[in-house]
């Protein structure tokens, strides 16, 4: 099932309330129906739009989420993760078990639902979204959503603040619209308004360091990538099995795989042993799916201030979710009590061929896919599209130079990217922030080739969920990237 681009429209739930606030209601919608240039209270504007922007939960987090009128909740796919299911909260109530419909990771966009409108005591007039190329710079806006809501019935926040600039992410094909309304954690998903109560874009990206601004993706944007999602899109990352206890896979050179587990309340404890079955030495290590270190899981009557405590549990091992104890091929393991929630385990093996590593574990392991063939051949003058589905996951290509050649090799994404050139396993050319890109964060490398050779790029990311990336490879004098 596609999405019309007629049936994309933001609606808003009514509550059965009475008083004064219901006939606020009322005139806010009036007024946005009126015209777009109509200009409304902040009030107002709250009034008219908090009603249908949801709350959004996880496991291990929470975030916003916008209802259209076809019955699906636009939300980024970062607040989902790997999730099948959500929990939302909205005007009218709470919603369990709501399926997560699709996702499309190079916008981190996700859609959930659909919700049953009959289902749905109350009337859902649509309200307008607007265009985000009618605001000049200067013009108010008002974000909406739930930053920082730890209420069991959450309440929808808004922030004001004005449209500061606009930034077109280079290669991605994405408009993003820069705000000094406040940005926190929570807000992923919900949206910003313009003056006359219309949507105008999808908040997710956070701020610049240093700095109040914040970015928000534009709603054309938005709506033509929801446009084209088919129920399922962005599950392609994981393989269709659902797991398993016991496990072989190929780990290629320089890289890892990575396996998705769920840790759940009623099982906090995860046991994971891998070994190769080549002799090779390997590494085991287990992060949040997004990137960063757990948390270790407090059994009842455990007191989780007190460091010496998880200190005294080995000595020998300070990095409890991190294994690497021998070098001569022994099976390497991990037992770890981690909060619910959705973790990689993923294995690396120091070796100079592909190595084959069998896995057990107590839980079961789902194999993450690496869609991008190893060793695939850049060719000059054209961009290729890659995914990295994982933080240790590291993408490799391959660059036919001539001596003499002088080329530019660029790589932009939403992530923060990272790129790596060898000549027969010597680094010659590496980047990491080269004041390109969305936020400054894109690589580049402006190499001459001093030899003839096949060289080897490594492409990855710093701490980051999944994320795509455009990877371009020209002459070092050409204008544009071919992207």
């Amino acid at each position: 099932m596609r999405f019309p681009r007629s049936l994309i429209a933001i609606v808003m739930l009514v509550t059965a309330c009475g008083g004064s606030d219901s006939t606020e209601l009322e005139v806010s919608q009036d007024k946005v129906l009126a015209g777009k240039t109509t200009q409304l209270t902040p009030a107002e504007v709250f009034a008219a739009a908090a009603p249908s922007v949801v709350f959004v939960e996880v496991p291990d987090g929470t975030g916003s989420g916008v209802l259209l009128s076809n019955g699906y909740v636009v939300t980024n796919a970062h607040v989902v993760g790997h999730y099948p299911t959500v929990r939302l909260f909205t005007s009218l109530g709470e919603m369990t078990d709501v399926p997560v419909y699709a996702k499309d990771w190079s916008t981190d966009l996700a859609l959930i639902g659909p919700l049953r409108f009959d289902e749905l005591d109350g009337e859902i007039p649509a309200v307008d979204v607007g265009s985000s190329a009618t605001l000049a710079t200067g013009d108010g806006v008002y974000l909406i959503g739930y930053p920082g809501e730890v209420e069991t019935e959450p309440v929808p926040a808004m922030t004001s603040g004005i449209l500061s600039r606009r930034r077109v992410a280079p290669c991605l094909g994405m408009t993003f619209l820069q705000t000094d309304a406040m940005l926190a954690s929570g807000q992923s998903g919900g949206v910003l308004v313009d003056a006359s109560g219309q949507v105008i874009g999808i908040s997710g990206l956070g701020g610049f360091a240093d700095t109040n601004f914040g970015l928000v993706l534009a709603v054309e944007d938005v709506l033509a990538a929801i446009e084209g999602l088919d129920e399922g899109s962005g599950n392609f990352l994981m393989t269709e099995s659902e797991g398993s206890l016991s496990q072989s896979v190929e780990v290629p050179i320089n890289d890892s795989v990575g396996y998705l587990v769920e840790i759940t309340k009623d099982q906090p404890f995860l046991a994971v042993t891998a070994s190769s079955s080549d002799g090779e030495d390997i590494w085991l290590n287990i992060y949040t799916w997004d990137g960063f270190p757990p948390v270790w899981h407090w059994g009842q009557g455990e007191v989780d201030y007190i460091y010496d405590d998880i200190d005294a549990r080995d000595e020998a091992q300070r990095d409890f979710f991190f294994a690497d104890a021998f070098e001569d091929g022994t099976a390497e393991s991990l037992e770890v009590s981690l909060k619910p929630g959705i973790y990689v385990v993923a294995i690396g093996a120091y070796s100079y061929s592909p190595t084959t590593v069998s896995v057990d574990a107590s839980s079961h392991l789902t194999l993450l896919e690496d869609l991008e063939p190893p060793s695939k051949k850049l060719v000059m003058g054209k961009s290729v599209t890659g995914a990295l589905n994982h933080y240790e996951d590291v993408d490799n290509y391959r660059v036919d130079l001539q001596k003499g050649d002088t080329v530019r090799i660029q790589m932009f994404s939403i992530a923060d990217p990272k790129m790596s050139l060898y000549l027969r396993d010597e680094l010659v050319a590496s980047n990491d922030d080269a004041s390109i890109g969305l936020y400054g964060y894109g690589a580049e490398i402006i190499f001459e080739a001093n030899a003839r050779g096949l060289y080897d790029l490594e492409v990855a990311a710093y701490h980051s969920s999944t994320k795509t990336y455009v990877l371009s490879l020209d002459h070092a004098d050409a204008e544009t990237p071919s992207c």
